[in-house]
Parts: C-alpha cells; structure tokens; sequence
C-alpha cells in the first residue's frame, strides 16, 4: 500500500498545463456562478415585505420578484452544478490511462477509487476558491443593475461566510461523486480503457419519460388550476408549475443525447462526405460526450425563448407594474447573460477537451493522408449535428411552455425577433468556443500529444 501510494504521483503525472486548467475552469465557472445565483435570490427574498398587506409599492411586488428569482435559480442551478460534474468527469478523463497501468502493475479497485478520486478532489477545491473569489469581485458590479427597485448593496448580494464554506464542500462532493461513478470502466476493465473500447446504449425510455413529463405539464396547465383552487391557493399552483417547468427543462439533458445518437447513426450512414463521415461516426461513438458541448447553449435558447413574453405584456403606468416590469426584464436579461457564460465555459471546456483526447488520431489521420481542413471540417461536422439538434429541441420547449401557459399572447413579432437576436448570439458565442480549440488541432496532427 505505501509503495502504491509513493508511486501514484508519478503515475498520475500531469498532461500538460492547459488539460490540468481546463477541469479547474470548470469548476471555478460552477462556483462563482452558483454563489451569484444563490446571493441574488436570497437579496429578493430578504426584501419580501414583513406586513401583510404591504405598506409600499416596492413591497406590493417584492413577492412576485422573488418568485421570479426563485424561478431563475432552479433554471441556472442544475446547468452549473452540471458543468462542475462534467468537470469531474474531464479531469477523471485525463487520467484514465494512468489508472489503468495502476490497476495492471497490482493495485486494488478501492485504492485506484482513492487516488483518482482524491486528485479529482483537489482540482474541485482549487477551482472553488478560484469561483468564489471571482464571485466577490463581481459582487460590486451587480449593484448597478436597474431592477426597478431600491438598488441593492454588495452586502446585500453576498451570502454568510458559512455559506460559502458550505457551497464549496458542496462542490467538492459532488465532484468527488462523479469522479467515482466514472471510475467504473477503470476498474472493472483496464485492457478496456487501454483499447478505448466502449459500448454505447441508449435506451428510448429517456424519450418516454421525457415525454411522459411534457404531457403531464401541459394536463395540468390545462386543469390544474382549477382541480386545485377549491383547496388550495395561487401559490402552490404556481410552485407546481415552476416544478414541471424545471423538469422539462433538465430534461433535455436526458432526451438530448439519444437523439444525437440516433441522428449519428443515420447520419453515418448517409454522409455524402468524408468530413461528415467522421463527425457522425465520433458523435455515434459517444453521444453524451457531444450533447454536452451543446447543452449549455441549449439552456440559453430556452431562456431566451422565455424572455419573448416579456415584449408581449401592455405597458402600465402604475408604479407597481413599471417596477414589476423592469425587474422582469433586468432579470431576465441578467439569467441569459449568466446561461450565456455556462455555455462558453461548458462549450469551450467540452470542445477543447474532445481535441486534447483525439491528439493520437489526429496524428494517424493526418500521417495517413488527412489534410489539417479535412480535419477541422470534421471537428465541425461533429457539433454541427448537436447545435442544429439542440435548437430544435430548445426552440420546441420555449414555444410549448410559452403556448400553455399564454396561448397565442406569447407570439408576436417584437418577441421572435427578439428570440431570433438571442439565436444569432449563442451561435456567435458556439462559433467562439470551438474556435478556440482550432490551433490545437494543427498543432496535434504536426506533432501529436
């Protein structure tokens, strides 16, 4: 055991500086955009008026406005937890190699678990501080936002110290988790790992639960309100809608990759090019892998598909109407910008970590006759496919939320040019991404990893 553990450093030695940072991006991009959520939620709540009725036009909405926060916070919340998964996942990625030749020269399951899980560990806690100092530093800068309310203090954006002690150590274990749930190919089959030999499954009771989930929001847009208004109040119909809302909207995550696969696959065997050929093949290979590049601009084109009723309502001259609808659209505004940046970060991370694995076969490819555009038309055929599927799917969300819950109120020109406005920028912002991940791709082909 104590040799095992003087040479685990040494056998997790590091790849390189720019596949040791990327995980730690991640992470500090999950931390800071999680305290800024939870703080900005927690300042609406806190203002909620302690009268009954309020004695203020400030506190007449607050109410409403914290809803609104609670509502953003349970849409960002599962994308930035998500992503400091997938960074766990990312850093495990880097290592399998490595766990593998532990496992080959004698070392248990449980102690290759420990190694890998504490390594893991220690990126998660390093990209937590890193998160939570950049959450500080912002912290001011929100103060300036016009919410159509009394403006709101750094003191009042910041949560109590043990919070954030608590968020961290929160990150950390679910980094920790993740990390030992993907162990399961390292210690169960290391000649598998080194052969890179993987089967992929994909069941269609993703698509029937996720459907089963969309039919059961829209019964209850429908009836619910009325089953539930003799024993219960406005509230609690609400609550329950939010709730149908944020499971159709985490489940795109689960429905998104069996359609990438499916789509993969005929794609393949169809593909009119080489370039495409490729692509199609690497997505069928690993269909989560290539959702995950696109999710987090999926979640953005949700978002901006809610934010298109906002230019439906009629303009008020109350004062409780113009605070409500400044703040609606201040907030709304602020959680695309924030599902704006966890697509970056996400897109960015999962694109140039798909370059970094792919080091060895872009070298063969290359050697073997590929040209460096071949291979870039290849990269970009691989999330072609993802990007084109994931607007689907996030526009088809927006519209059917948005039909059942406003009916034909949420459509009309103001808000699908403001919707398209939001389309263009995340494609401009996917386009970005992956272009940052080009110069790696010459770079592997010429002379490998």
């Amino acid at each position: 055991m104590s040799s095992l553990l003087a040479t685990a450093p040494l056998l997790l030695r590091r790849r390189g500086a720019l596949a040791d940072l990327l995980p730690v991006i991640a992470f500090a991009a999950a931390t800071a955009i999680t305290a800024t959520v939870l703080g900005g939620a927690a300042a609406f709540v806190g203002r909620m008026p302690a009268t009954d009725p309020p004695t203020t036009p400030e506190g007449s909405v607050m109410s409403s406005l914290a809803l609104c926060a609670v509502v953003a916070s349970v849409l960002l919340l599962p994308s930035a937890i998500g992503l400091g998964g997938s960074a766990a996942r990312l850093s495990l990625a880097r290592r399998e190699q490595d766990l593998a030749t532990m496992r080959l020269v004698g070392a248990t399951g449980g102690q290759v678990g420990a190694t890998a899980v504490l390594d893991v560990a220690a990126q998660a806690l390093l990209g937590a501080v890193a998160g939570l100092l950049a959450h500080l530093a912002a912290a001011p800068t929100l103060t300036r936002l016009d919410f159509g309310v009394t403006p709101f203090t750094t003191a009042d954006l910041l949560m109590p110290a043990w919070a954030y002690a608590l968020l961290a150590i929160a990150l950390v274990l679910i980094a920790a988790g993740s990390a030992a749930v993907s162990l399961t190919g390292v210690v169960l089959s290391p000649l598998g790992v080194a052969r890179n030999s993987r089967v992929v499954r994909m069941s269609v009771l993703r698509v029937v639960l996720w459907v089963v989930v969309v039919l059961g929001f829209l019964g209850f847009a429908q009836v619910g309100g009325m089953l539930l208004g003799q024993v219960a109040d406005g509230m609690l119909v609400i609550a329950i809608l939010v709730a149908f809302i944020a499971a159709i909207v985490a489940g795109l995550n689960v429905v998104g990759p069996f359609v990438v696969w499916v789509v993969a696959m005929l794609c393949a065997r169809l593909a009119p090019t080489p370039s495409l050929l490729v692509g199609a093949r690497r997505l069928a290979a690993d269909p989560r892998a290539g959702w995950r590049a696109v999710s987090g601009i999926t979640f953005a084109l949700v978002i901006a598909g809610f934010l298109t009723t906002f230019a439906t309502f009629p303009a008020s001259s109350s004062a409780e109407d113009t605070m409500l609808m400044t703040a609606l659209s201040t907030g709304g505004l602020l959680t695309l910008g924030i599902a704006a940046v966890l697509a970056a970060v996400g897109t960015g991370v999962a694109q140039t970590a798909r370059v970094i694995d792919q080091a060895p076969t872009l070298r063969a490819q290359h050697i073997a006759g590929a040209e460096v555009g071949q291979l870039h038309r290849a990269r970009l055929a691989e999330i072609a496919v993802p990007v084109l599927l994931s607007t689907v799917l996030a526009t088809g969300t927006a519209l059917l939320v948005l039909g059942a819950m406003f009916g034909s109120q949420s459509s009309n020109v103001e808000g699908v040019v403001q919707y398209l406005l939001s389309v263009l920028c995340a494609y401009a912002l996917l386009i970005a991404a992956v272009l940052v991940a080009s110069p790696l791709v010459r770079r592997y082909a010429h002379r490998g990893p």
